[in-house]
């Protein structure tokens, strides 16, 4: 059982090391660090979207059942790549500046410290929300953890998957559709190669979320009795 644990954690992994590599290639034009950590992310990004998209075509379809026994390997490699995502930038971007890191920086002309993006520090607070979570749910993503806590909270707990998505989803819309567009005070990296393919997955992720609980609400009514 153990070497079986092992094996499958190798076979994500391997491919979560694949999608990173995919990516670091596909921002060949960015600046090194700013390649790697971008790599990261947007592997991260698309382990989060299998993981999402398993419950909801479960319930669309039992011919999906089988994924559900990767679930947890999944989602556990998801974390292991957006913590490194997040560590990468705290640690190469921001330098572990609390301030820098939330939007603030120091201003020369003004002597004093002010922000200088006004949705950064929105967008890096919903990216820090996640990291928290994201950690947690990697923490409890085992039976231990499960039968120390009790099926409820721990279940409790993994729903908030589907907030991590959100809180993840506006992070990464800002950073691609904001933050590095043409600006009067800075100069931007090219386009990001992960536009379309985050367009594509968040749309998924939605329409099978939304199709999964019409199909449920549906299921469940026809079960009630008519009076």
């Amino acid at each position: 059982m153990k070497n079986n644990i092992v094996a499958r954690h190798l076979f994500i992994g391997s491919i979560a090391i694949f999608l990173t590599f995919v990516f670091w290639l596909a921002h060949f034009e960015w600046h090194d660090e700013m390649r790697l950590w971008r790599a990261f992310g947007d592997a991260g990004y698309a382990l989060l979207f299998v993981t999402l998209i398993i419950g909801p075509l479960i319930k669309l379809s039992s011919r999906f059942t089988f994924l559900l026994t990767w679930r947890r390997e999944i989602g556990i490699w998801f974390a292991v790549l957006a913590v490194t995502h997040g560590l990468l930038i705290a640690h190469g971007w921001a330098n572990w500046d609390v301030a820098k890191f939330f939007g603030y920086e120091f201003i020369p002309q003004l002597g004093r410290i002010a922000r200088i993006e006004p949705g950064f520090g929105l967008a890096n607070t919903l990216g820090f929300v996640a990291f928290l979570w994201i950690v947690i749910l990697a923490f409890t993503s085992s039976d231990r953890a499960m039968r120390w806590l009790g099926a409820s909270p721990w279940k409790w707990i993994h729903t908030g998957s589907h907030i991590v998505f959100y809180l993840v989803a506006i992070h990464t819309s800002y950073f691609l559709f904001i933050h590095y567009t043409e600006s009067f005070h800075k100069s931007v990296p090219p386009q990001s190669t992960f536009v379309i393919p985050f367009i594509l997955m968040s749309a998924i992720v939605l329409g099978l979320q939304i199709t999964s609980y019409i199909k449920t609400v549906k299921s469940k009514n026809r079960r009630i009795p008519q009076k």
